[in-house]
């Protein structure tokens, strides 16, 4: 499962689009195997794509927090935890915006 296409950014490349939808659906989904380093590496690289497609800082988060919830609707990790009452994609959606913040306070390179 990629990234919802109604979602999906016209400022991202194919590549970065399909890569950041797998890494989000393997997030939400729970899978241990895929490490925190390429969800983490992935968001920077997108991240920067859309910084330097011209989006300002506060449209590059809001465009990744609405790829995480719609990617989160789309494989069934809108329903609450039994441990915390929040929706499972929530936790994926903070990281991704720590991460994305981390990001756009380096420079901006060509």
């Amino acid at each position: 499962m990629a990234i919802p296409s109604r979602r999906r950014s016209p400022h991202l490349t194919k590549s970065t689009s399909s890569r950041l939808g797998r890494a989000l659906v393997d997030a939400l989904r729970g899978r241990s195997h895929v490490s925190r380093r390429q969800l983490d590496d992935i968001v920077g690289e997108a991240s920067m794509e859309l910084r330097l497609a011209g989006l300002p800082d506060p449209l590059v988060l809001a465009t990744l927090g609405e790829m995480v919830e719609d990617t989160g609707r789309e494989c069934g990790a809108d329903r609450p935890s039994l441990m915390t009452g929040q929706l499972r994609w929530m936790p994926v959606h903070a990281r991704v915006l720590a991460t994305a913040r981390l990001a756009l306070t380096g420079p901006v390179s060509n």
